[in-house]
């Protein structure tokens, strides 16, 4: 297939040829009901007559607050049809990151979808006068108030109606023009509207089906992250589109168990918080199997860990070995990789945030390669990405093709291809800071290896100077403390402090687990100031981190907090990063108490 100008084409591309194929699957009951390509390309042609018969207009801004689902999509490429520009919102957004994206994206329609986020865009409208009309996805029983219509109102309006000005519209995108707007999720301050072109997604969208070895036969993937992000709307929107894809759409974040095993995807992405919930509960499972079974898993992760070391590095598999693989991947791991829905998946990725070594061989070890990718909005998506022809566990990998990487005498990470975009909406001198010369500057600090290899050392705004001068990057430390049983998430602090110290959460299953195991208390409150779990984590943090370490990185002390970290409680973005301001101005009097003489609730950890 030709390349195609823009998605909007390339949409229509494949419902000419696939027709009645599957596109999209949607859970209706107990099973998946399928949307043909020629019904979404259909659905998407009258959603926009329908917006345009309500006013909207070529370079209109469209914000889409609904979790993932068909009409998050049509209403996405309806609005690009029209030469619109769909913006994703988060849906854990709270009331005033809503108003303010709305505000500043200028924005007279919106698309929500149910009556929790209609009470959202009502209280927003009544502080934004431009904001006119309300579509909702899901309408409550009750009369809707005046200015809000359904989706499906909206899609009666543009169907038997001339088409003329639907192709007009579509004819008239030009490769270079605004496609979307990704705001970043504000790890600090407001958000920025990153400005992707037609021809950044459509370009990266080329890129990742051909470092992914996605072909056009039975491709299937599970959606399921937030698609107000660029990552999830490459899965869910662009590359399925390019490729002829078929997407299944999960029901919530907590369906997503059940729903792999019915979509058994083809290729899975998931951010290292999904993988790490995905190996505390197949650890659990593993240690409840019958013995003789427990023998028989362990000899074939055995025998995974030892070929995989050896393929990935390019280096001969005995025959004797490679015989042992193929009998357990006949025998032992389509049993746990059908549990979790991934007997059919060829491409395992991770990315949005560093992922631990220890993550990546246990998943290794149950013949699951997670191929670690590394990219930001800013650059509709990938940078680096480790291939089936080359991956090197605990890297990012190579440059994607077509993509020039350059590392800056100070480490900062430059970039420039195809993926590149336009700039931050309305903020001129940001984007200034951000393109410079022809590259993109990344904010993060790396180096490439010996072998072209990507390593991330951290954020350069995140790097901590102490105030014995010593300057650390906290990722990779962080990084070695979520190794630590049953540590869930791990924030380094010491910025002008004469040390280092911590502050760990617990993930709740593998606490659970831990103190079923020691006869500790279960309730995770009780857990976290237990003294035996503190002693436990003191003594493999010496044991197992700190060794690691150059003497000014070690962890000197550290606290447990009771709860973990969470959207909810704003002290993690909706893609999963610690908001570092957040939880330390949250637990500023206990970060105070690490570098007191008295220790208090704090431990010691060297």
């Amino acid at each position: 297939m030709d390349t195609p100008r823009t998605m909007v084409h390339a949409l229509h591309d494949q419902a000419n040829r696939r027709q009645h194929r599957p596109a999209l699957w949607t859970r209706k009951g107990r099973t998946y009901v399928p949307t043909s390509w020629h019904e979404y390309a259909t659905r998407v042609k009258r959603f926009a007559l329908g917006l345009r018969s309500l006013g909207f207009q070529r370079g209109s801004p469209l914000p889409i607050l609904s979790f993932n689902r068909e009409e998050w999509l049509v209403a996405d490429l309806a609005a690009m049809a029209l030469g619109g520009v769909p913006v994703g919102v988060y849906t854990s957004s709270s009331p005033e990151q809503v108003h303010y994206l709305v505000e500043h994206c200028e924005a007279r329609h919106v698309v929500v979808e149910n009556e929790k986020h209609l009470a959202t865009a009502l209280a927003v409208r009544e502080r934004v006068p431009r904001l006119g009309l309300i579509i909702v996805l899901d309408p409550p029983a009750a009369p809707l108030p005046e200015g809000v219509l359904s989706y499906a109102e909206v899609l009666a309006r543009g169907t038997g109606i001339d088409e003329g000005p639907y192709w007009d519209a579509v004819n008239a995108l030009q490769s270079e023009g605004l496609a979307t707007l990704i705001y970043t999720s504000g790890t600090t301050g407001n958000p920025k509207g990153v400005m992707l072109s037609h021809h950044n997604l459509v370009w990266t969208a080329g890129q990742l089906r051909r470092a992914t070895r996605m072909s056009e036969d039975d491709e299937a993937l599970l959606s399921y992250l937030p698609l107000a992000h660029i990552a999830e709307q490459m899965i869910s929107i662009h590359a399925p589109i390019l490729i002829g894809a078929e997407v299944y759409f999960a029901r919530s974040l907590e369906s997503v168990p059940e729903d792999l095993r019915d979509a058994r995807p083809t290729v899975f992405f998931g951010v290292p918080r999904v993988w790490e919930k995905f190996k505390a509960r197949l650890e659990e499972g593993i240690r409840q199997l019958p013995v003789p079974r427990q023998t028989a898993v362990g000899w074939a992760r055995g025998v995974a860990v030892q070929r995989h070391a050896l393929a990935l590095r390019h280096e001969r598999v005995p025959l004797s070995l490679e015989g042992q693989y193929q009998l357990a991947r006949r025998t032992v791991f389509p049993a746990l990789l059908g549990k979790l829905g991934f007997e059919r998946t060829h491409f395992f990725s991770s990315g949005a945030a560093p992922i631990g070594r220890d993550v990546l061989e246990f998943f290794a070890s149950l013949d699951i390669v997670i191929r670690e990718v590394y990219g930001q909005s800013e650059v509709c998506g990938p940078t680096t990405l480790n291939t089936p022809e080359a991956t090197r566990l605990g890297t990012l990998g190579r440059p994607v093709l077509g993509v020039e990487l350059l590392i800056a005498d100070d480490g900062e990470i430059l970039v420039r291809g195809g993926g590149v975009c336009q700039g931050y909406f309305k903020d001129p001198a940001a984007t200034a800071d951000l393109l410079q010369d022809g590259w993109l500057h990344s904010g993060d600090v790396g180096h490439l290896d010996a072998e072209g290899y990507l390593h991330i050392t951290g954020r350069k705004k995140e790097l901590i100077a102490t105030s014995g001068g010593k300057k650390t990057a906290p990722a990779p430390i962080e990084q070695l403390l979520k190794a630590v049983a049953p540590v869930g998430h791990a924030l380094v602090i010491g910025e002008r402090r004469k040390y280092l110290v911590a502050l760990l959460t617990l993930d709740s299953e593998r606490a659970r687990a831990l103190a079923r195991q020691h006869g500790w208390p279960e309730d995770l409150s009780a857990l976290a100031a237990d003294p035996r779990l503190r002693q436990h984590l003191h003594e493999t943090i010496e044991r197992e981190v700190n060794p690691r370490l150059a003497r000014f990185e070690t962890i000197k002390r550290f606290a447990v907090l009771p709860a973990d970290f969470s959207i909810a409680t704003g002290e993690l973005t909706p893609s999963m990063k610690m908001r570092r301001q957040v939880i330390e101005a949250r637990h500023k009097d206990l970060i105070d108490s690490l570098y007191s003489d008295e220790e208090g609730g704090a431990a010691r950890a060297g």
